[in-house]
């Protein structure tokens, strides 16, 4: 089957076309749109005109009926008051209100017993309004054109007497909804108007009423048709007093449209109106709801006018508009077919003819074009393209194949390096190495930095790894924090060795950024190769990123590839794949080594120290998980864990008689990054019920490395929390004594590394003493952590130290262990 094919004039022609058509159409159907919303709003306005003209004669029947009630009742307190009470001319009284009411079916009066005139038993059944007890119940009903007087019916009953139940109840005036009332046995639909009869202490006398006739309301509403709709009255029970549409409807429940929480949304004392669907058909209908306020009572009435009724004239402008747009658009776009063939198609052609040219190799083809329009602007951008087409295939190639940010050769580079290299015939007999090089806690300072000053960061190492690197390798940057350094001609293995050690050293050099000093290592894995093979590159890059992974447990260190190394990187992937399930199932468990006062020789405290009973691995060390956690930050979670389960720890020992007892928690630098920190440190202390000097927090110097300022706002708001707070692993950092002078400490821990080899090092000895009478004129504490011979604590305590901590008591113990040494330690004192 043929193509169909179009030529670029003729798919010009198309689109403009197209585009003029589609432009003349919104302009029409916005048009449309504004002509239809209009029409809308006329129609509204038409609509609550003939609206406004129904109710007011409704509304003014109803307020007259009101007033006439009114006017009955003032007339009875004035016949009560003046003591002339007469039946017969309040009779005749109903009589002409009636007639001076003609929308009206009835007026009545009906007493309490004894209470008209006093004169119940003289009247009993004397007249054809006083029933057999002597009650004054008059009923003057309209009859023709005459009035006849009755007898009121089933005042009694609770039901068919509510014209009377309901009033005496509420001694308020009161609308009945619509009820049946025998009258000259017919039964005659209607609503009742009454208004109670009180005396001056609010005593319940009678009732005045009025009746409505249901059929009158009825023939009216139906001969209301606004814009061919109908109307209904909507009593304030939800019923039909009225029902334009369905006659049959009047006393039953107002038929919903929706729910009955649309309703009550329409119902109000102000007009509303909404579009609405209408469940007798599929069309929409505007149901307009306009309040009538009758005395206290409010009463609706409902205009629902179909939509289509109100668009009228917008059907007809449509109609028009159609047909004048497509003979517009007709016209428009033969014009236009036309000018483009003249105008354009000649200078398309020769664009067509150039760009052939080119594509098939031509690189020299120039386009001709000279009509000072966008057609010679396009044939010299053309011309430039073809000019600078070489140059952008050589930034193209460079891009692909260098990091932007660095300028260092990238991942893709590396590999299409070893590939050439591979590939050559002269390939090196030498043995090659690879540094993987991956700096340490990067994250978490470029974190705390903006992007730009992160940047910084990144390309200032890349140089330093650059120059340290020098002429013997290639530096490629494989993105985020990781450089590969590729060493050729490695003869002896120190030679990677030495090349790692000058990395290590330059990385770790401070890095000055905007006034601010930062301190960074990194770690290098190391892996050789003997043989330049296509399948060296990506082995080179696995076993160095397996070294190097090992040497981020101990940072600013390299380490040389070993195939044993694969257990520990598979043992690490156990760990972290398993370390949010083991936190729910309970695995983590918390340790206490005591701390013991030398001055008493008590316990004091305890130390809590974290293990791990992994049900594969068994029993795992901090030191192997506490990485893992920091490096993906579980050790936000873990850490609240560690704090809400010593807290809750020291709450139970109180409960047992261990009083006064401090826990110290190990703190990590990633925890002291939340914003929320000490919220959270209050919040798990409050919880715990304990007071907030029995936690102490272990801090290291290491969290005063990024952001000191920072760092010592949020410990002066745990020391007013009134936590405690110490320095931990005190003489391993980098300038442990001029972070004394600054931070609210309570506590100096001196490390291990500190104590071991105490006893035989007098200069150790000396340098131990100093630290404790800085500490001690700075109102510190001491601690002494690691003791674990006599000759050590022998030591110790001649130097005034104030407690020890170490295996010479005890090592980390569960806590009912620790339970069990406190008690028996603390007794023996």
């Amino acid at each position: 089957m043929r193509k169909f094919r179009l030529s670029i004039a003729q798919k010009l022609i198309f689109s403009l076309g197209l585009l003029v058509i589609l432009s003349f159409g919104l302009l029409v159907f916005a048009h449309l749109i504004k002509l239809y919303h209009s029409n809308l709003r006329e129609s509204e306005l038409e609509a609550q005109t003939e609206l406004n003209a129904y109710i007011y004669p409704f509304s003014r029947t109803m307020e007259q009926t009101v007033t006439m009630l009114q006017t009955l009742e003032a007339q009875m307190y004035l016949m009560d008051g003046q003591d002339q009470q007469n039946r017969e001319y309040t009779v005749e009284l109903l009589k002409c209100v009636l007639e001076d009411s003609p929308d009206i079916l009835g007026v009545y009066t009906l007493w309490e017993p004894n209470a008209f005139d006093g004169k119940d038993a003289f009247y009993r059944n004397k007249n054809s309004y006083d029933d057999a007890s002597g009650r004054f119940i008059p009923y003057v009903v309209r009859k023709g054109e005459a009035f006849e007087v009755l007898a009121i019916n089933n005042y009694e009953d609770k039901v068919l007497g509510s014209f009377y139940q309901l009033p005496k109840l509420t001694k308020s005036f009161t609308i009945l909804e619509p009820y049946s009332y025998v009258i000259n046995g017919k039964p005659v639909l209607m609503t009742s108007l009454v208004l109670p009869i009180l005396d001056a202490q609010g005593e319940f006398l009678g009732i005045v009423g009025a009746d409505l006739s249901l059929e009158s309301v009825q023939k009216k509403i139906e001969a209301f048709r606004p814009l061919g709709g109908y109307a209904n009255i909507i009593t304030t029970e939800n019923h039909y007093l009225a029902n334009g549409k369905n006659p049959e409807l009047v006393n039953t429940r107002y038929q919903l449209w929706s729910n009955a929480d649309d309703l009550e949304a329409m119902k109000g004392t102000k007009p509303r109106k909404a579009y609405t669907p209408d469940p007798s058909s599929n069309g929409t209908v505007l149901r307009m709801f306009y309040p009538i306020l009758i005395h206290n009572v409010l009463w609706h009435i409902e205009t629902v006018i179909p939509k289509k009724n109100m668009l009228t004239d917008y059907y007809k402008s449509l109609r028009e508009s159609v047909l004048i747009t497509s003979i517009a658009l007709l016209f428009m776009t033969m014009v236009m077919a036309l000018l483009v063939r003249k105008i354009i198609l000649v200078n398309i052609q020769k664009v067509v003819l150039a760009t052939s040219a080119v594509a098939a190799g031509g690189e020299e083809q120039q386009l001709d074009i000279r009509t000072n329009d966008e057609f010679e602007f396009m044939a010299v951008q053309f011309n430039h393209m073809i000019t600078q087409r070489k140059e952008a295939e050589h930034l193209i190639e460079y891009q692909s194949t260098h990091d932007l940010m660095t300028g260092l050769p990238n991942r893709y580079a590396y590999h299409r390096y070893m590939e050439g290299t591979a590939a050559e015939s002269h390939m090196p007999q030498e043995p090659f190495a690879l540094l993987f090089i991956d700096l340490d806690r990067f994250k978490i300072i470029n974190d705390m930095l903006d992007h730009a000053m992160g940047d910084q960061l990144l390309q200032q190492v890349a140089e330093r790894i650059v120059r340290a690197v020098g002429s013997g390798g290639r530096v490629f940057r494989f993105g985020g924090d990781e450089y590969i350094a590729l060493l050729e001609n490695v003869k002896h293995l120190h030679q990677a060795a030495h090349a790692a050690e000058t990395v290590l050293s330059v990385v770790s050099e401070p890095i000055e950024l905007k006034d601010r000093m930062f301190y960074i290592t990194a770690s290098i894995g190391v892996s050789i190769c003997q043989d330049w093979t296509p399948a060296a590159a990506d082995q080179l890059v696995k076993e160095a990123d397996i070294a190097m992974y090992v040497a981020k447990k101990e940072r600013n260190t390299y380490k040389l590839y070993a195939p044993s190394m694969n257990d520990v990187t598979k043992k690490e992937l156990i760990l972290e794949s398993s370390m949010f399930k083991a936190l729910e199932l309970g695995e983590f468990m918390l340790y206490y080594q005591p701390k013991v006062e030398i001055a008493t020789g008590r316990i004091y405290g305890a130390e809590a120290l974290i293990r791990w009973n992994h049900p594969e691995l068994g029993m795992v060390s901090p030191l192997d998980f506490i990485p893992i956690a920091e490096k993906t930050g579980f050790i936000i979670p873990l850490g609240e864990w560690v704090l809400h389960t010593a807290c809750k720890q020291i709450s139970e020992w109180e409960r047992m008689g261990l009083q006064n007892l401090s826990v110290s928690v190990n703190m990590s630098m990633i925890q002291f990054q939340q914003k929320q920190i000490v919220h959270t440190i209050e919040r798990i202390i409050s919880g715990a019920g304990i007071r907030p000097e029995q936690i102490e927090l272990e801090i290291t110097e290491t969290i005063f490395m990024d952001n000191p300022a920072h760092t010592l706002k949020i410990l002066d708001e745990l020391k007013q929390l009134g936590v405690l707070l110490s320095l931990d692993d005190f003489g391993t950092g980098y300038s442990s004594l001029s972070y004394l002078q600054n931070i609210p400490l309570h506590t100096l821990k001196i490390d291990k590394s500190f104590i071991s080899g105490i006893v035989t090092d007098y200069k150790k000895q000396m340098i131990y003493k100093s630290v404790i009478v800085i500490a001690h004129n700075l109102n510190l504490n001491v601690v002494s952590e690691g003791v674990e011979t006599q000759e050590e604590l022998n030591v110790i305590c001649s130097h005034n130290c104030d407690a020890v901590q170490g295996y010479i008591y005890s090592p980390p113990v569960t806590a009912s262990k620790f339970v069990q040494i406190f008690l028996e330690h603390n007794k023996e004192i």
